[in-house]
C-alpha cells in the first residue's frame, strides 16, 4: 500500500507540474526522499523515472487517463483520477496483490 501511496503521489504531480528532462524535483514521506524527473513524450504522455534514497527504482507512463509501469521491480497500474484521490487522501487503500 505505501509503494502505491508514493507512486499516486508521483503520477498525481506529474500531471500538475511536469519537469523538463534535464531537471530532477524531489520530495520526502517518512524519512524517505524520492528524486525522480518528468520526460514529455507527447501531449497526452509522459514518463517519470527515478529512485528513492532507499534503493528503489521506479518508472511510471502516465498516458491519458492511465498510469502503468514500475516500482521497486514490481508492476503497477491506475488511473490518473485514482492517483489525484490517493495522494489527497489519508484514508487508506487496498491495493490487489500476487
Amino acid at each position: 500500500m505505501k509503494k502505491f501511496l508514493i507512486t499516486a503521489a508521483l503520477a498525481a504531480i506529474a500531471t500538475v507540474s511536469p519537469a523538463s528532462a534535464k531537471d530532477m524535483s524531489s520530495f520526502s514521506h517518512q524519512g524517505v526522499t524520492y528524486k525522480y524527473s518528468v520526460t514529455n513524450i507527447s501531449d497526452s504522455k509522459r514518463v517519470i523515472s527515478g529512485f528513492a534514497t532507499s534503493g528503489s527504482a521506479f518508472r511510471l507512463v502516465v498516458s491519458g487517463d492511465r498510469v502503468s509501469g514500475t516500482v521497486n521491480g514490481m508492476p503497477v497500474s491506475f488511473t490518473v483520477s485514482e492517483a489525484k484521490n490517493a495522494a489527497a487522501s489519508t484514508a487508506p487503500v487496498t491495493v490487489a496483490s500476487r
